[in-house]
Order: C-alpha cells, then sequence, then structure tokens
C-alpha cells in the first residue's frame, strides 16, 4: 500500500474499518505494548497510541498466521474482517489518540513473525 490518503490530515480523526484497507491490527495494553515496541525497534510498523484506553495498536497484514495462536489470549485483541474500526489520527497530535510510530509507506505493517516473538519474550506462554 503506497497511498496513506486514509490518514486525516492536520489533526482530523477518522474511523477506519480495520480490513477494508488492506491491513488488520494488534492491540496490547500500554505497558506491555511499550515493551514490545522497544523490543522491535526499527523493525515495528506504524503504531497507534490510546492515552485514555491505555493501548498501543499495530497495523499487521491480513490474517497473519503467526498470530492467530494469540487469538483469545486475554492481553491481546486481535481484529480485521470481524466489523471492527480503529480511530485513525491525523498526523499531528493533538488528541488522547496519535501515532507512536507515524505510517509511512515503506513503515506501514509490523511483520507477523516479529511481533509474535516480541511479544514472547514478555508473554512466555504466547511462544509458538
Amino acid at each position: 500500500m503506497d497511498s496513506l490518503d486514509w490518514v486525516p490530515s492536520g489533526t482530523g480523526m477518522a474511523w477506519v474499518r480495520c480490513g477494508e484497507l488492506g491491513w488488520h491490527t494488534l492491540t496490547l495494553p500500554k505497558g506491555l505494548g511499550d515493551r514490545v515496541l522497544a523490543d522491535l525497534g526499527e523493525a515495528s510498523g506504524a503504531v497507534v497510541q490510546e492515552d485514555e484506553d491505555h493501548r498501543l495498536t499495530w497495523l499487521t497484514e491480513p490474517k497473519p498466521s503467526a498470530l492467530s495462536h494469540l487469538r483469545g489470549h486475554p492481553q491481546v485483541t486481535l481484529s480485521g474482517d470481524d466489523g471492527s474500526f480503529l480511530f485513525i489520527p491525523g498526523v499531528d497530535r493533538r488528541h488522547l489518540v496519535w501515532w507512536r510510530i507515524p505510517p509511512a509507506p515503506d513503515r506501514l505493517l509490523t511483520d507477523a513473525d516479529r511481533l509474535a516473538d516480541a511479544i514472547a519474550t514478555y508473554l512466555p506462554e504466547t511462544r509458538r
């Protein structure tokens, strides 16, 4: 996906249906998410931070098999072709929902294998 025209300009906000734009999501509580993000480093794709709900959301490829074993885990939320939406912040932070790592054509989706491995570092019971 080269076009990022689905990202609102300025301080705008938009609801986007997960799966509609060629990606799904994985959401973690902020404390765990911060550690996973640090572990991923530059390998992380775009990440949305929600300050009020205290969570981080990664954009992933659709239906990633590397993450399917995490479905139902109490600290992990996987969303995709299930009618769920993601609140997409604009490029300028003015809200409690913002881009912790802004999307870019070369930094949009996080590799599902790397994300699963990073999660397993902190949740050993999720090792594949």
